[in-house]
């Protein structure tokens, strides 16, 4: 879920909510991310509109000149910073923006979008999600 918090007079029962539901895939060949992908419906705790944001195009960030290599702790762990492009019901809204994603042991997923890039589409807050296969 997302919430929109107030700069003030906090009170959760009265923030916009949404409900996110959807599918992730992240490929790795030989250390190599091959691809990562998004695909969610947003559904709008008030009942308007739902809509669906796409993650696409992921770009492994390297400042450096040599190639790195993708792989998991021995707990089942990664992060991985890059860029990527964000579409919202089939048409790109925004592009190369700055991603991190971070598995947990092997069990849960974070996908955090950079605010910025994005005009704060997701509250500020990161996407959470649970890992299925290894």
């Amino acid at each position: 879920m997302v919430i929109t918090v107030p700069e003030s007079n906090f009170n959760i029962t009265n923030v916009f909510k949404v409900i996110l539901t959807g599918e992730w895939t992240l490929s790795v060949n030989k250390g190599n991310v091959t691809n990562f992908s998004t695909n969610f419906l947003a559904s709008p705790m008030d009942g308007s509109k739902s809509h669906i944001p796409q993650i696409i195009n992921f770009k492994l960030e390297n400042d450096s000149k040599k190639a790195i290599v993708v792989q998991l702790t021995p707990d089942n762990s990664l992060s991985i910073n890059g860029t990527a492009d964000i579409k919202i019901n089939g048409q790109t809204i925004w592009n190369t923006v700055g991603i991190s994603i971070s598995i947990s042991k092997g069990s849960t997923i974070a996908i955090d979008p950079d605010d910025e890039d994005k005009s704060n589409h997701f509250g500020e807050q990161e996407v959470y999600g649970i890992v299925n296969i290894l």
